[in-house]
């Protein structure tokens, strides 16, 4: 737990008193994907990172960051953090940014004796009242492999890809039990981007939440694209852009969402690689 309060406590100062460069220490020096709340907020190298964090430095006033785990697994070599951000920060053309709840995961590596980011996904919850956007999936680029990089190539990620197809058959034909057995057995965890639906679910409430599912859409369909992953000692991160539709039973109105952006983190069990943990949102259509 020492490792992750460590790790918390270092990323909060550097969000209160850093800079870009020190942000730029906090994340593996070689490549990069993450993402932000809002649509623009899409990371694929440190120099998208750069530029965002150093306009968040010299344009922000004042701020109150505050970070609370939820849940981590790992052996420090790699380690999956997910927490609860709340923030207060207030810019010097008057934009303030108030947020109670936004969701935090973080894929870490140890590089040069400490942990660095690999991978970073934040999200803002989607009240259920405002309809969901049906845009583009933008495009992905991909940087070449560096002796360096834990970027899967495109023999080495074909396990993992093989992992998303299953779960797209098994949610196009409302495989409830093929679903589960997905989940690794080891406390999983699953973020909602919706407001009301629960933001940190076990496996049995993610089974109770696929069930009620089942009960309400009809003809699921789902679809991964740009999929990158990345390996490290015995968890892999999995990241992509997502698009899904569905038919609502009662008013027969299709309702389709994209892009999402789902990460997965998977780890070993029985020669299986299960997800443990599982990350999904939409960008925001707003930050304030």
């Amino acid at each position: 737990m020492s490792l992750v309060v460590n790790f918390l406590n270092e990323f909060r100062d550097c969000l209160l008193n850093g800079s870009e460069d020190r942000v730029l220490e906090l994340n593996m020096p070689d490549d990069i994907t993450g993402w932000g709340i809002t649509e623009s907020d899409d990371f694929n190298c440190l120099d998208d990172l750069y530029k965002r964090s150093g306009r968040y430095f010299a344009e922000r006033e004042s701020a109150d960051i505050q970070l609370e785990p939820l849940d981590s697994f790992g052996n420090g070599k790699a380690m999956m953090i997910a927490c609860r951000l709340k923030r207060d920060i207030q810019y010097k053309n008057g934009l303030r940014l108030k947020d109670d709840n936004l969701r935090l995961t973080f894929y870490l590596i140890e590089h040069q004796g400490e942990l660095k980011i690999r991978h970073g996904h934040i999200s803002k919850a989607w009240p259920e009242t405002i309809a969901f956007p049906v845009d583009p999936i933008p495009q992905r680029p991909q940087p070449e492999l560096t002796d360096r990089s834990a970027r899967l190539d495109s023999i080495s990620i074909a396990p993992f890809l093989d992992a998303l197809s299953k779960r797209v058959n098994y949610s196009e034909s409302t495989d409830m039990e093929g679903l589960e057995s997905l989940q690794h057995p080891s406390q999983s965890r699953i973020y909602f981007p919706i407001q009301g639906s629960g933001e940190l679910r076990g496996t049995r409430q993610y089974t109770q939440y696929l069930h009620s599912l089942a009960e309400k859409y009809a003809n699921p369909s789902l679809k991964y694209h740009h999929p990158v992953a990345f390996q490290d000692q015995s968890l892999v991160c999995l990241s992509a852009y997502a698009e899904s539709s569905c038919l609502d039973k009662i008013t027969g109105e299709e309702i389709s969402v994209s892009p999402l952006r789902v990460t997965y983190v998977l780890q070993e069990h029985e020669g299986q690689w299960l997800c443990r943990h599982s990350h999904w949102s939409l960008p925001h259509p707003d930050v304030v």
